[in-house]
């Protein structure tokens, strides 16, 4: 079954999808600010109240390793995702809530919850 988004989440992090699929979660967790702001939608998805639980510790770290040294621009851009991504949760008919939980659950996601499930400790501005 493919999914196609019905939103402008789902757009969000379908598009920059295919710019993620060359990142291996092996290499270095500094990401570009496109994927950035594609992780903090994600990141809304994880944390909504309004979609089923899910823990958010990996992505929640994946974005604390990520934010540091981020131009303020970047972070807005970012806010305004997670933002975007849990008032369309909350709004959500059953049948878009579906489709929001598949976003969530794709590889799209997953990515930055497995690049932060191995991101070494500490802050990466922390590191030499």
């Amino acid at each position: 079954m493919k999914i196609r988004p019905t939103s402008m989440v789902g757009a969000m992090i379908l598009g920059a999808s295919v710019l993620a699929a060359s990142t291996s979660p092996a290499q270095s967790l500094r990401v570009n600010d496109i994927h950035f702001v594609q992780a903090a939608a994600c990141q809304g998805l994880f944390t909504s109240p309004d979609l089923p639980p899910i823990d958010p510790t990996a992505i929640n770290r994946f974005m604390d390793l990520e934010s540091a040294g981020r131009p303020a621009l970047i972070l807005d851009r970012a806010e305004t995702a997670r933002q975007n991504a849990r008032r369309e949760a909350a709004t959500a008919s059953p049948d878009k809530r579906a489709n929001l939980i598949a976003q969530r659950d794709a590889i799209s996601c997953r990515r930055y919850v497995e690049m932060g499930a191995h991101a070494p400790s500490g802050r990466l501005s922390d590191t030499p």
